[in-house]
């Protein structure tokens, strides 16, 4: 298995069926072999009944269905370590980073150019200024909205993008992670970073971001940002409470790391 795509759910019966078509349509043109899996977050919708229909003429779609709701940052996890692939990226159920956006990605992974050999969506220009980056590689690729001013097609409300700001800098501060864009739910992992990271997970719901971006760099990987395409979706999910509990749970990270528990 090559790739797999895990999309963390919680109450997406209308956003979902679109994601999931653009995702279907993007991998199926691609020669790799892949897995997409949605995990359940224990929706009170229909999330679950829109994403088992698929799985009648779509063998490579998987469901995890929680009945209970557990916290994206507990799904996620669940998923990436349930994947197979040999990269696995997670994405929002929203679509605000298109699937599409991956193949930025790819200059930047091990072997890229037997990688982006198999994507038809790469371009021969694109393919050929590669090259550019052969002695770089990365185990772990993210996807940011703040580095290049165009990246943002759809503009969060101002007060989320202030306390998306300070946030980050929060971030910078206190952990020492020095990604402009910690929190865009676009990231890919060799399998190898995943199984060395994700266990070591504990916080389970909005600031894991952080947590896996801080255990990554205490276990010596570099991290790659990479600009892409970002759009607000409508019907947002996320409470405006999420932003003091993810500060309660950067001080707990920051807990986390001088007790040495990332060891």
């Amino acid at each position: 298995m090559f790739l797999s795509v895990i999309i963390p759910a919680y109450n997406e019966e209308k956003r979902l069926p679109a994601t999931l078509q653009k995702v279907r349509d993007y991998l199926d043109h691609q020669n790799i072999t892949y897995e997409v899996i949605v995990v359940n977050d224990g929706s009170t919708d229909d999330t679950s009944k829109v994403s088992v229909r698929l799985i009648k003429d779509w063998p490579n779609f998987r469901l995890i269905d929680n009945k209970k709701n557990r916290g994206k940052g507990a799904v996620v996890k669940l998923g990436i370590l349930e994947a197979k692939g040999d990269w696995r990226l997670f994405m929002d159920a929203d679509g605000s980073t298109e699937i599409s956006e991956l193949d930025k990605f790819w200059p930047y992974v091990k072997n890229f150019k037997f990688q982006i050999s198999n994507f038809k969506s790469i371009s021969k220009l694109e393919f050929q200024n590669s090259s550019l980056n052969e002695n770089l590689s990365f185990e772990i690729i993210i996807g940011s909205r703040y580095l290049d001013k165009d990246s943002i097609k759809i503009k969060q409300p101002l007060n989320r993008r202030i306390v998306s700001r300070l946030g980050n800098l929060l971030v910078r501060i206190l952990l020492g992670i020095k990604s402009v864009d910690t929190q865009c739910g676009f990231k890919l992992f060799s399998a190898r970073a995943t199984e060395k990271i994700f266990p070591l997970q504990t916080i389970t719901r909005w600031g894991f971001d952080i947590e896996i971006l801080a255990i990554a760099i205490k276990k010596g990987y570099k991290i790659k940002e990479v600009p892409v395409d970002w759009r607000d979706a409508a019907g947002s999910q996320v409470k405006k409470s999420a932003a003091f509990k993810t500060l309660k749970e950067l001080i707990q990270i920051k807990w986390n790391m001088l007790k040495g528990k990332y060891k």
